[in-house]
């Protein structure tokens, strides 16, 4: 497992180097726009409906960025709808900023509540 992801520079000036860590800072950033999910169960509003289960792992394995996202979703939710709407906006936003570099996002559902 790596702990750098490298971005080939076009003006041939060298690499840039993405730490994972990064990468779980800008998934944790990118949640937030995602509607309905609090980061614990004691800061959950009445609006929102998806708990973070543990923080958003990332892993680096032969030149691509895993990341795993645990939740915990209130019942009466389609969750198949809230995960991909999940993934999406993770995808979305980390294809933005890198461009280039090749993301498996996996949100899995840890109970139901």
């Amino acid at each position: 497992m790596a702990d750098y992801i490298y971005l080939d520079n076009y003006s041939k000036k060298g690499e840039l180097g993405i730490h994972r860590h990064v990468f779980d800072q800008l998934v944790t950033s990118s949640l937030r726009r995602v509607k309905g999910i609090a980061k614990s169960e004691k800061l959950m509003k009445r609006t929102q409906f998806i708990i973070l289960n543990r923080p958003v792992q990332t892993y680096i394995v032969r030149g691509i960025v895993h990341i795993w996202i645990y939740i915990d979703v209130t019942k009466g939710k389609n969750i198949q709808s809230v995960v991909s709407e999940i993934q999406k906006e993770v995808y979305n936003s980390l294809l933005l900023i890198t461009e280039q570099i090749p993301v498996n996002v996996q949100v899995k559902v840890e109970s139901i509540i």
